[in-house]
């Protein structure tokens, strides 16, 4: 199953590369430097939110190219945070994804008019995606925007820039943790399910398996960067002042990771045998430490 969820990461990333380049095509000479700034971040990565939505999608029968745009959307929001999280106010990193952060190349201006461009063209794909009806589109929208808000991540990112040296405790990089990650995955698991049709124990149960799985992507990816350099985990490790893994340390935070991978396993118990896919992903992102 392992291998199978690895080919099915290539073959979404795949489509969901050819559908950012769709997404950021353009006519417009004036502004042709925003784009080539939006197209520059949103360009790369896993795409493991963008699995994560369709396979969602596939437990309630969803077929893959109906959450296409959706999930593409996703990986649009999440490029923008990224572009915002990497700005010398922010977390000041210089690399990303392997290379130069988007306002080292840009300037930082042009950066967070691309950041923001990219939240509002998501949410464009969402509300005009034809392969949904109103309510759909409606649902996905409203979820999406929920988490790059105060109940995402605007508020992750104020906590961690103001709050975390101050005082930390288990409770601040709780916050953090949910709101500037797993509020995306949670997002994402929603909008797939609410246009899969879930009945409202359905969703609850996304909700919570969505929400354990963000948490548990962040220890985990903690862990990578405690332990690898900059040229593994692609961007730059040093700025991060305290994680889940400083306060409690390695063996305690991979724990945790497990303690959350379990509590999302749970969640999805009430689906039977239709959660196999769910399953094999969350064991995938556990063991990217080992």
């Amino acid at each position: 199953m392992e291998q199978k969820i690895n080919t099915f990461l290539q073959d979404i990333k795949s489509v969901v590369d050819a559908e950012v380049n769709k997404a950021l095509h353009h006519d417009e000479t004036l502004t042709d430097g925003l784009y080539k700034a939006a197209e520059y971040s949103a360009a790369g990565g896993k795409r493991v939110r963008a699995v994560f939505t369709i396979l969602v999608g596939r437990l309630f029968g969803v077929k893959e190219d109906i959450l296409y745009k959706t999930a593409t959307a996703v990986e649009m929001i999440h490029a923008a945070s990224l572009i915002m999280d990497d700005l010398p106010y922010m977390d000041d990193s210089q690399l990303r994804r392997g290379k130069p952060a988007n306002h080292v190349v840009f300037g930082q201006d042009v950066a967070l008019c691309a950041s923001i461009a990219m939240l509002s063209h998501a949410l464009e794909l969402v509300l005009n995606d034809e392969a949904l009806d109103t309510a759909q589109r409606n649902h996905a929208a409203r979820v999406l925007t929920r988490a790059f808000g105060f109940d995402g991540l605007a508020a992750g990112q104020f906590v961690d820039l103001k709050l975390k040296t101050k005082n930390v405790d288990y409770a601040i990089i709780e916050f953090i943790n949910a709101k500037k990650t797993a509020a995306l995955f949670t997002a994402a698991g929603e909008a797939a399910a609410a246009i899969g049709g879930a009945g409202e124990k359905e969703l609850n149960a996304i909700v919570r398996y969505s929400e354990n799985i963000g948490f548990a992507f962040q220890i985990i990816d903690d862990l990578l960067d405690a332990s690898g350099s900059k040229t593994v985990v692609g961007k730059d490790t040093a700025h991060d002042k305290m994680n889940f893994v400083m306060l409690v340390g390695k063996d305690k935070a991979y724990e945790e990771a497990q303690k959350h991978t379990d509590e999302a396993l749970r969640a999805l118990e009430i689906f039977g045998d239709k959660n196999t896919e769910l399953k094999a992903l969350s064991a995938f992102l556990l063991k990217r430490v080992h």
